[in-house]
């Protein structure tokens, strides 16, 4: 794996094998593909790992910067303290893309969650343990997203071969009846959207759904994935879908597009 690229993934901690125990057969496909993506991306042994997450802190429209010289957290909220982690901040490239005009703000906390977490614990399985840029992508305008990644592309490129990004977020929250969810119309649907949008590594469909039908579709990861998209923009890209699954009522997407 070298040159641009953006990794897609899901981060429920249920698919970490210290705490899904039984129930990561039930996510096997994804299980499966967050290893081949994991191990592929050890072997590019990138220096930095850009990743933006939903759950993040942040404000609302803008894009996060975390800013901390240490990364730090555990799986403490889920009962597993146990699993605890600490990166080195990459403050220099941090600090570059702050200098992006008006879609970056900083971020002054060390904390990382299940948000980054889940993907870091399957890389530092795979050997790579690199620095980091943490970035927020709460919600907002589906295109200032896309116009903050176009931006982040551009530090990036400067980089190509020693950073890699991911993009992190779980898809809808809906789409099958389960214990405690209950199914809508838009959240298969959603799904379906953004997983042909990752394999034909177009983001148009995308910035073109409506507020409500997002909203119905109850998501997580849309706001990551089109900063993910965003960096890509420009680029002669493929995409790859890894794995799709909902074992959960929750839709985990695994892929990538990189450029050609």
């Amino acid at each position: 794996m070298s040159g641009m690229q953006c990794s897609f993934v899901p981060h429920p901690p249920i698919i970490l094998e210290e705490i899904g125990g039984e129930h990561m057969r039930e996510a096997a496909n994804t299980c499966d593909a967050m290893k081949r993506l994991a191990g592929e991306m050890a072997q590019a042994s990138p220096g930095t790992v850009v990743i933006s997450s939903p759950h993040a802190q942040g404000g609302i429209g803008s894009v996060g910067v975390y800013t901390e010289p240490t990364l730090a957290g555990s799986f403490a909220e889920f009962g597993y303290p146990q699993l605890k982690y600490a990166f080195k901040n990459d403050l220099d490239l941090a600090a570059e893309v702050l200098l992006q005009g008006g879609f970056f703000e900083p971020v002054h906390s060390p904390k990382l969650d299940h948000g980054e977490l889940v993907f870091l614990d399957y890389l530092q399985k795979a050997g790579c343990t690199p620095r980091l840029v943490v970035l927020s992508a709460v919600w907002g305008s589906p295109k200032s997203f896309y116009d903050a990644g176009k931006a982040l592309g551009a530090v990036l490129r400067k980089h190509a071969g020693s950073v890699q990004y991911v993009a992190s977020g779980d898809l809808s929250h809906s789409t099958r009846n389960t214990p405690g969810r209950r199914a809508t119309p838009e959240g298969p649907k959603f799904d379906r959207i953004v997983a042909a949008a990752v394999e034909g590594a177009d983001p148009k469909p995308l910035l073109a759904l409506d507020e409500g039908f997002i909203r119905n579709a109850q998501q997580c990861g849309l706001c990551s994935f089109l900063v993910g998209f965003g960096v890509m923009d420009g680029e002669n890209a493929k995409g790859e879908l890894y794995s799709y699954d909902d074992p959960f009522g929750v839709g985990y997407l695994v892929g990538r597009i990189a450029g050609g």
